[in-house]
């Protein structure tokens, strides 16, 4: 066994496949049984050493003993069972938030067509000349028409009337499109 140990080490200081053989053959099974301790769904604690695994490949690793191989492994195993845990956590809030917002049917079509007019108003921004576009574009990140001509090194004048002109052509374009009011809404 002590040889076995000795042989595995070596290999894995080389990242030599073999090591990652010896590893999953001595390993595999008590580390799914460890993730199975925090976590308690089998395929997820399978997923998450195998993925563990897979990580480790391509990786020339240099333990002093079994014991810090050891102490490497399962450390890594409990990390990632940490992070799975949050993820479904943080997957679980959200799924209950999603919920909640769609038994207000009214409110979920409302944030739909909000969503479906702006990508739209999106799309007019983007066909327009360029320095109209960047300065309707920073009006819509939410800065001052000062702080647009100061970003884009152009006078206050400047950037008055490009965004002047700007939503002129905007409001010409969303009319056609049936979209015009969304032009004082957004700028």
């Amino acid at each position: 066994m002590q040889n076995e140990q000795k042989i595995l080490l070596e290999h894995l200081a080389k990242d030599d496949d073999t090591a990652y053989t010896l590893l999953y053959k001595q390993f595999y099974v008590p580390m799914v049984l460890f993730a199975s301790k925090y976590i308690s769904n089998e395929e997820a604690s399978k997923d998450i050493v195998q993925e563990f695994f897979i990580s480790m490949l391509g990786q020339k690793k240099e333990f002093e003993n079994i014991t810090a191989l050891k102490v490497y492994l399962y450390s890594s195993v409990k990390n990632r069972c940490a992070n799975y845990i949050r993820h479904e956590q943080v997957k679980g809030r959200y799924e209950a938030f999603v919920l909640r917002e769609c038994d207000d049917v009214d409110l979920f079509w409302d944030r739909v067509m909000e969503e479906d007019a702006y990508s739209r108003v999106m799309e007019v921004v983007q066909e327009l000349p360029r320095q109209y576009r960047n300065v309707m574009l920073l009006s819509l990140e939410g800065y001052k028409i000062s702080e647009v001509a100061e970003k884009m090194g152009i006078s206050l004048d400047t950037a008055k009337e490009y965004k002047k002109e700007g939503k002129k052509r905007l409001s010409v374009r969303l009319q056609v499109l049936g979209l015009g009011f969304f032009v004082p809404i957004f700028f």
